[in-house]
């Protein structure tokens, strides 16, 4: 589930900010906003991909809260993070990044039972993806 997608579920009014009055260095380069997003792209990846893995919705909220507020102690607004979120060449970006490290650790392209594999490994972990994932 994107940032997004959390923030509509979670009723919020969004207004955003024309792309080109935010700079996104800031939210790009925090290595908590980056690794956050990162593993939220993963763990949508995995669960789109393995249909024995879903997501635990509570928990992902939770987390893409406390990455809105991440945005807002460097001092943007709901619209600028919206923005970012929003932006196809950050989500690009994001995804591919959430995509090496699947295949890092052994999720294949076009393999389901490859991801949900790793699926299982980072909910038996309790890694910051397994916590977003469950079991069906």
């Amino acid at each position: 589930m994107t940032l997004k997608t959390l923030a509509l579920t979670l009723g919020l009014t969004l207004t955003a900010l024309p792309a080109a009055a935010v700079d996104f260095g800031p939210l790009r380069t925090d290595p908590e906003l980056s690794a956050g997003l990162r593993w939220i792209a993963a763990a949508d990846t995995i669960r789109n991909t393995c249909p024995e893995i879903e997501e635990r919705t509570w928990a992902s909220l939770n987390f893409a809260r406390k990455l809105l507020n991440r945005a807002f102690d460097l001092g943007y607004g709901f619209g600028e993070a919206k923005a970012y979120v929003d932006d196809e060449t950050e989500q690009a970006r994001v995804r591919a990044e959430a995509m090496a490290y699947l295949r890092q650790v052994g999720a294949v392209e076009g393999d389901a039972a490859s991801f949900c594999a790793v699926g299982r490994t980072e909910i038996d972990r309790k890694s910051q993806i397994g916590v977003l994932l469950r079991v069906r």
